[in-house]
Parts: structure tokens; sequence; C-alpha cells
């Protein structure tokens, strides 16, 4: 035998991560210090943060110690990293995916695969593998980092007051009212029209662009978004992006009929309009672009449409943040918590505090994973402060694309749900978009 070969046998099974024990534990309640200490306690090699789940392994102790603050929910004796996968939620196709799911942080998923088995492909763009990186943040809880909410600014808390959640949840039973496949005509133009009249109603200058999209056969269609534009009366070249898409689907990927699309995505659109309805009375210093975007659910088409015309007419550098909202009435129980994504931690934060001060009923968490809305293409164009807001439950909800979505079906804390998300969001809006009498605040926010 050539004195090469047993190396090489033994290079190849020191590259094969060993079996070790693992915990996973829930930090929901825990502190920055107690998950610090957990992170480095007693045998542990690596750590995946996961929201309020952390999974710690390595050499532990036969039994893990376990708190009140921080008890181990499930405990692993022969964990392998590289039989660990991280899957993104999207709007995916709804076959069931591989493996065992042992946790979930911001939007993705934390699966066990079968032994020796690769990491998925897949060609879907509402879906994504990777591997798990060692000692990574996923997604994290605010409070952990700032959990004491600041005094509230009044000319933001007036914003913030003008949310009317019932007022918010009948535009959304309207919007479901019709059928909004980006496939259909008549009664997703419908929709298109009766948006395009809330954002005159307001005094807001509106706009149906078109953009070309495919179909279900293969050709193409043109669709239209909806804008409603409120120029700013201090910094007219300022913009601030507020978007949600207003097309939906149900089981089948290309149906046109049976697609209310409550909770995705009417409740994110008329969400849009409920912001406009909250801001505009405060005359906001910068120019804010209300979008209501088609082709979502088929490939972010009518985000990606925006994008490109913004940056065709020269005017991307113009914006200085935006806020996404999809799906964002669907609480499982009566705690209410929300996912918000981007690559910006500092923009994240800005969420994290407006909902400790305006709505401290809601917990968020951040992650600097995005993935999978219409966010990703201004972010993709290297728009920093761009953010998605999601409430955390949508992957639990049991009639996400499905014909079942209707405003019966949300469930009884959907107004509770929805009205937190916007009151954060409208409130880190106020500040974005310049509703303070404060002048030296307004220039001191942060944009060049």
């Amino acid at each position: 035998m050539s004195p090469v070969l047993p190396l090489l046998f033994a290079l190849s099974v020191s590259a094969t991560p060993a079996a070790e024990r693992a915990a996973l534990i829930d930090i929901r309640a825990a502190s920055a210090a107690e998950v610090e200490a957990l992170r480095h306690g007693t045998g542990v090699r690596w750590w995946l943060e996961l929201g309020n789940r952390l999974l710690v392994a390595g050499d532990l102790p036969a039994t893990t110690p376990s708190s009140r603050s921080a008890p181990v929910l499930e405990e692993l004796t022969d964990l392998r990293l590289d039989e660990l996968a991280l899957r993104a939620v999207g709007c995916n196709e709804h076959a069931d995916p591989p493996g065992e799911l042992l946790a979930r942080g911001g939007r993705w998923q934390l699966r066990r695969l079968a032994a020796g088995a690769p990491l998925p492909q897949t060609a879907d763009a509402h879906e994504r593998w990777r591997a798990v990186r060692p000692n990574e943040v996923i997604a994290r809880q605010y409070r952990l980092d700032a959990p004491v909410g600041a005094p509230p600014d009044p000319d933001v808390q007036a914003v913030v007051s003008r949310i009317d959640t019932q007022r918010w949840f009948a535009d959304l039973s309207q919007l479901a009212s019709w059928d909004r496949s980006s496939y259909g005509t008549t009664e997703l133009f419908a929709a298109r029209d009766w948006i395009g009249q809330q954002f005159a109603g307001l005094g807001l200058d509106v706009e149906t662009p078109d953009f070309t999209m495919p179909d279900a056969g293969g050709g193409s269609i043109t669709r239209q978004n909806v804008i409603g534009r409120w120029t700013g009366t201090t910094f007219p070249d300022e913009w601030i992006v507020v978007g949600g898409h207003y097309d939906s689907r149900n089981e089948s990927w290309s149906s046109t009929s049976n697609t209310p699309g409550a909770e995705d995505n009417a409740s994110g659109c008329t969400g849009v309009i409920e912001l406009a309805r909250a801001l505009l009375p405060s005359q906001p210093q910068r120019t804010i672009v209300f979008m209501c975007y088609a082709g979502e659910e088929q490939g972010l088409y009518g985000s990606q449409a925006h994008v490109d015309a913004l940056q065709a007419s020269g005017d991307l550098d113009k914006v200085k943040g935006v806020v996404v909202m999809d799906m964002i009435a669907y609480s499982a129980d009566a705690r209410l918590n929300a996912d918000y994504e981007s690559y910006s931690q500092a923009y994240l934060d800005r969420f994290g505090a407006a909902a400790a001060t305006y709505a401290p009923e809601l917990a968020v968490t951040t992650s600097l994973h995005p993935f999978g809305s219409d966010h990703m293409p201004y972010l993709d164009a290297n728009v920093e402060q761009a953010a998605l807001g999601i409430e955390s439950d949508y992957d639990a909800y049991p009639y996400y694309h499905a014909s079942g979505d209707t405003p019966d079906h949300i469930g009884p804390h959907a107004q509770a749900m929805g009205g937190a998300i916007l009151k954060t969001n409208v409130a880190v809006l106020a500040d974005l978009a310049g509703v303070s009498t404060d002048t030296d605040r307004i220039f001191s926010d942060g944009f060049d």
C-alpha cells in the first residue's frame, strides 16, 4: 500500500464532522447576558441563533442545564453539522420539503437532512437553501439589545394615533372581494382601479405604469403597478417608498379564480393606504411614493419594474428609505410577533425602537438575511435602507396560498396584529419622511 493512502484516508475522516450532543433552547425570555453565556457554556463548540431559539452543540454534558428563562426544548445526542441546512420560506409551491424541522428564525427554517443527503437545489425564486455556518445569528430578538422604549415624540405620536385598524380591515375585506391573480384581468383591474381611487381621494398624484411579465403559458402579459405620490414640502428630491403587493394566488400557481388573498396580501396593500391616511395630514417634508405592486407571486415583477424605472430615469439615488409590508394580519395567538429583515442592522433597529415606544405589544425579531419579497429588488440595487415587515406566523397560517384566505379566516387577532405593525411602520416613516416640527432633528436623521 502506498504510504500516501493512509494519510488521505485520515484526512477524509477528519474532514467529516463528528456526531455531537446538541440542545435546542428557548431564549424568548432570556437576557442578552444569558444568551451570551449559553453560547459559551460548558462543552459548546458552536452555536446558531434563530430568533427565540438557540442551538448549541459540541461536547455537552449528558443533561444540558435548563432554567426558567432559558428552558431546554430538545436534546439531540448525535447531531452532525453536515446534516443541517437552512431553508428560506417564501412563496414557494407547497410540496413537503426534505428533512426534519428543528427550529425557525426570521423567515428561515433549520432542517436536519438525511445522513449524506446533498443540499437541496431549487429553481424556485421564492425558495432558497444554504448550508449552516457555525456561530451565526440568523435572526435576533430586538429586545435583547435594546429592551426599553424611549419617550414618544409628540409629532410622531400624532401620526401613530391616526392609525384606524377597523378602517384598515374594512379596506382589506373590500380588496379580498376580488380575485387578484396577476394572470387574471377583470377583477385584477377592478382592484387596481380601486387602489388608485383611494390614493386619488387622499390628494395623491396617481400613476399606473405598465410592466411586462411572463404569462402562465410562456408568453408575456402587461400589468400595472399603482403609485400614489406625495411631493415633499421641503425635500422633494428625497424619496421614501412604501410598498405592498396587491396580487394574490391560491394552491394553484396559475389559477385566476378563488384567489381572495386576504392575508396575502390584501393586508399589506391596504396597509399602504392606511399609512398614507395617517401620514399625509402632517404634510411630510420628504416625498413619499406609495406603491402597490402586481406580479409579486410570480417573481417580484412589479417591484423589479419599479426599480428598473428608477434606474432608467436616474431617480434611484433619491430613494432614502423603503418599507415593504407582506402579510401583516395573522397571529396564531395573542402574542404579537413580527419579523423585520434588511441588510442594514441600523435600519432594522429603527423598527425595533419604534415598536418598543409606539407598539410595545409587538415583539420584533430582526434578520440580516432578507429574502423573497418586494424589498429585494431595492436591496439588490444597493438601496441600503430597505426593509420588509411581516408577521411571524405567516407560514403557520392554515389558509396561506389557499382559496380559504378570506377575511373571516385571518382570526381574532387580525386587527391587533395588523395595528401593531402599522403603528410601528408609520412611526418609522414619520421620522424618515419628516413630520417633526423640530428642524434640527430632520437634518440630523442620518440621511446623506
